[in-house]
């Protein structure tokens, strides 16, 4: 097969990442947190409204391909009741997050996928590497879906 030198076959990795994802994978829809455009109350710290990037239509939310896993159900009783927690990864290709202007998710994003909303709780980069350099082609992120209190709420707070 032969041996990587350096990161010099970076873009074939980074195409077959982002094919994988549009033949195996499906697509999700990445809200993306704006946190210089929202604004924050100044007595209280807390957020008065939240802003999302958008894309090139004005629209709410990124469309991008992804490998998604299918949520483990895992579930809670407490003092609070009981609640019911999805959790999954998904795959992103690095190349597709550059044509789309998307920086590293991050807690605070929210994604839309299979007409369910999730949080991202924490992105890795340790997926993907071309053999021992620190150049990448997929970041995994780790995904939860609550239903005490739904990622979706927090954005559509005033428009429901």
């Amino acid at each position: 097969m032969g041996t990587l030198i350096g990161d010099c076959d970076k873009c074939l990795f980074d195409s077959v990442a982002s094919e994988v994802n549009k033949l195996a994978g499906t697509t999700a829809v990445i809200f993306q947190f704006e946190e210089v455009e929202s604004t924050r109350d100044p007595l209280w710290d807390e957020e008065v409204t939240t802003e999302y990037k958008k894309d090139s239509n004005g629209n709410l939310g990124i469309e991008c391909p992804v490998w998604f896993k299918s949520p483990d159900r895992s579930s809670i009783t407490g003092e609070e009741g009981f609640n019911l927690d999805r959790n999954s990864e998904m795959y992103v290709a690095q190349v597709d997050m550059d044509s789309r202007d998307l920086r590293r998710l991050q807690p605070g994003d929210i994604v839309l996928v299979w007409n369910k909303y999730f949080d991202v709780i924490e992105s890795h980069k340790t997926e993907g590497y071309i053999n021992d350099s620190p150049t990448n082609s997929l970041i995994r992120f780790e995904l939860v879906r609550r239903t005490k209190a739904p990622p979706e709420a927090i954005w559509l707070r005033g428009q429901v």
